[in-house]
């Protein structure tokens, strides 16, 4: 760590840590997030930056010792309290360099409620046009449906920049070259070509930012787009009338905010939570008081109305700009807030700030970019523009990361893993989809393809056809160290990247025998691995038992996890908010077809036939970790059997998708989708879990507990994971490498979480002769090398 951080403060340390500030970024971190301790790695202030302690406290004695009013008052408090707004929105406008002459400063809900508010209000006509840029926000991407409701164009556009133009000419055009997409308008019959009158308004919007890639708009393109519009629109579709130009600044506000004495935007939006952490639920649009007298508000509120006449049409508006927009009662405790998070960040300039976050991710850039696996193919993409001139990018770094043999680690196992070390970072397309797809390269036909396959925002779909659907993103703050860095980087490293002699957990892996299997495949055989034990787990979160050998059904291990328990308010139910659910004991025999399901609250043994109907009442559908199940339920005699059995009322529901398995003779059976499904299993079909991992997280935890005087010895027993399968034999964490595995002649692809989330790869029904069933004893082969085992791509050989 020493020898790291004094090359990069050889290169950054001007720039780094504040060196010439009240405080240094140590003593930051010493007294101002204490909580911040060495086992959390806090990188997505993209997402929410910290709050200061010290802020925090004195909010605290500033609420305590003082008396805020309603300001929609002429009481004293309240008079009081309209002088602090004052002072806040004054706060705001220094901020960002703005004149109170030529601008005002409206607080809302939010950076989205600033947006809706452009969006709501703007004069659109059917000569309008809303252009704005890939890389937007999707709350910018929003009020393209105001503008196409009142029959204006929408287009997104790529802004390219032209560097190599002379700036000694007098003769100068446009810095800037505008790229169109496709056009969006609601009304057919429109025509483009037609002459649009100059009195049209038309909305240009930008991220000082962008919150996907980090890249930082170059802001002379506000003078461009009002002042060259002929020239910066050259080849597209523009036409007669005025630029207003809107600037989301929720993200690069935190490290550098627009200075609008330079660069005269029409529209700034930001979120203070992003700025300086609290409070949450405020923002602001800071407006040209020129572009405010064209906006047209229609509501009118307590707050916003000068008189108005409950049984007749009249209604008089308040004449300033900021109590014309705000709706009701602002939100004046939360706005008394930010002086405290303004005098936080002002400790520092914002240049220093800025050129702090920038150092730590310029540096981090370069590592990622160094990063080789043993066979020399780079492990780590980052997105967005790929010249290393720091001050076109701000303190955000998104990348993927990618196998030795090309193929992509899905983000989401990214995640959680960095989660188990301590690192908190974001993973997705941070809502931004023109940039996630831009940089991702996704088509059209892929993106809606993606959505097909059931892939929505927030879910666990990091891969569809073996591309990525969106990245990692590590975000720097003001108070984010190298140290942290470093961390990050070392994670990725001992996680993610095939060194020539890797070293994993202070364990050297070791190359072993080397044999070919069908297909030409390379896999690589640990000695001694096997599979040592088998559990089904019929009902979710209930207990599961053990059995020798056992069919394998596209869903799984057949019937596993193939019943749930639900509240009548449709919550699902789990040993967290039932802790009675453990009790409940359970085994189906095949031969007879029964699920036998017992609990010590119970004075009967349940028993549910497998194939019959008879306790079935219907078919409904539901939704559960981003997919959508179609389930049967139960008569009231099982559903009272449960809700005594865990103490409170519940439904049982069972998957109607596990009709399919092939059994031990190979004859298929149901089968009419040969893809893996998922029954009530929260991320993948099996969960397998190493003994020799286990083994060794108890001798870590034996080694820590025996350090604190009289603490007592905790061993962790290997089914407290769950696993539906437990390997024995080969070195702790060997898993980690692992591509995907052979059990006997079944294959599965894996993710890697602590285990392995498996998937069985689809069945061949050609083959009669293969045997669907696992088996204790079997022999566990893992791959490290096979191209086909890849993430939520199943297609490579049977295992069915």
């Amino acid at each position: 760590m020493e020898m790291d951080k004094e090359q990069f403060l050889r290169e950054f340390g001007k720039d780094y840590g504040y060196p010439d500030g009240p405080k240094t970024i140590d003593e930051i971190r010493a007294t101002e997030f204490k909580r911040l301790d060495n086992d959390t790695v806090y990188l997505d202030h993209a997402g929410a930056t910290l709050y200061s302690e010290l802020q925090m406290e004195a909010i605290f004695k500033d609420l305590t010792l003082n008396v805020y009013g309603n300001p929609h008052s002429q009481s004293d408090s309240s008079l009081a309290t309209s002088e602090i707004i004052r002072e806040c929105r004054q706060q705001v406008l220094d901020y960002c360099n703005a004149s109170a002459k030529e601008y005002k400063c409206i607080f809302t809900s939010g950076a989205t409620a600033a947006l809706k508010m452009v969006g709501e209000a703007f004069p659109w006509s059917n000569q309008s046009h809303f252009m704005y840029t890939m890389e937007n926000h999707n709350s910018v991407i929003g009020i393209r449906e105001y503008a196409l409701r009142q029959g204006a164009i929408a287009v997104a556009v790529d802004v390219e920049e032209l560097v190599d133009q002379d700036t000694s000419s007098t003769d100068q055009k446009s810095l800037f070259k505008v790229a169109q997409h496709d056009i969006q308008r609601r009304n057919a019959n429109r025509s483009i070509k037609e002459d649009f009158p100059g009195n049209a308004r038309h909305l240009f919007a930008f991220p000082s930012e962008c919150n996907f890639s980090g890249m930082r708009f170059n802001l002379d393109l506000i003078r461009a787009l009002k002042e060259q519009s002929e020239d910066t629109f050259n080849d597209t579709i523009l036409t007669k009338g005025r630029w207003l130009v809107l600037i989301d600044a929720a993200k690069g506000c935190a490290t550098e905010p627009p200075d609008l004495s330079k660069y005269p935007a029409d529209f700034v939006v930001l979120s203070f939570y992003k700025i300086f952490g609290y409070p949450t639920g405020l923002g602001a649009l800071i407006v040209r008081n020129e572009a405010a007298k064209l906006l047209k508000k229609t509501y009118f509120s307590g707050g916003t109305v000068a008189a108005s006449i409950a049984d007749v049409d009249f209604v008089k508006h308040r004449d300033g700009i900021e109590e014309s927009f705000e709706d009701g009662t602002a939100s004046f405790i939360s706005i008394a807030s930010i002086r405290h998070g303004f005098r936080a960040l002002n400790t520092h300039t914002i240049s220093s700030i800025s050129r702090h976050t920038s150092s730590l991710a310029t540096n981090l850039r370069r590592v990622l970019s160094s990063l080789k696996h043993d066979n020399g193919a780079d492990a780590c993409i980052i997105y967005g523009d790929n010249s290393m001139i720091s001050e076109k990018k701000g303190s955000i770094v998104s990348f993927n990361l990618k196998r030795p043999d090309g193929s992509w680690y899905g983000y989401r196992e990214v995640e959680k893993l960095a989660s188990l070390s301590g690192i908190q970072l974001r993973t997705g397309c941070f809502c931004n989809p023109g940039a996630c797809a831009k940089y991702l390269g996704l088509s059209h036909t892929e993106l809606l393809s993606n959505v097909e396959a059931g892939h929505i925002c927030w879910d666990d779909f990091d891969m569809v056809n073996g591309k990525p659907t969106g990245a990692v993103r590590v975000s720097f703050g003001y108070m984010s160290t190298f140290e942290e860095a470093k961390k990050l980087v070392d994670f990725l490293v001992s996680s993610f990247v095939v060194l020539p002699i890797p070293v994993r957990y202070n364990c050297l892996l070791r190359e072993s025998d080397i044999f070919l299997i069908e297909g030409s495949e390379k896999m690589e055989r640990s000695r001694g691995l096997y599979l040592k034990s088998i559990t089904v787990y019929p009902i979710k979160s209930c207990a599961g038992f053990c059995v020798d050998s056992w069919p394998l059904s596209k869903t799984g291990l057949l019937h596993d996890r193939e019943w749930l328990l639900r509240s009548p308010s449709g919550e699902i139910l789990t040993q967290k908010k039932a802790p009675e659910m453990s009790l409940i004991s359970t085994f189906i025999d095949l031969s007879q077809g029964i699920l036998f399901v017992e609990s010590p609250r119970c004075k009967t043994k349940l028993q549910i036939l497998l194939k019959s109907v008879s306790y079935c009442l219907g078919r409904e559908e539901m939704d559960m970790h981003g997919h959508r199940y179609e389930v049967q339920s139960y008569d009231q005699e099982v559903n009272s059997w449960f809700s005594n059995a865990i103490a409170r009322p519940c439904i049982l529901w069972r998957s109607s998708a596990s009709n399919c398995y092939i059994n031990k003779q190979g004859n298929a059976g149901m089968c009419r989708d040969v893809e893996s499904s998922l029954n009530f299993v929260n991320e993948a079909q099996f969960l397998l879990i190493s003994e020799a991992s286990v083994m060794d997280l108890n001798d870590r935890l034996k080694s820590k507990t025996s350090q604190v005087l009289q603490a007592p010895i905790t061993q962790v027993s290997p089914m407290r994971f769950r696993p539906n399968l437990l390997i024995s034999g080969g070195e702790p964490y060997d898993e980690d490498l692992w591509r995907g595995i052979r059990i006997g002649s079944k294959y599965f692809s894996g993710r890697i979480l602590f285990g392995i989330l498996l998937r069985v790869e689809k069945c061949s029904l050609e083959n009669k002769e293969l045997n669907s069933w696992l088996a204790v004893g079997e022999e566990v082969y893992p791959d490290m090398s096979s191209n086909k085992l890849n993430g939520l791509r199943l297609d490579s050989a049977c295992s069915l």
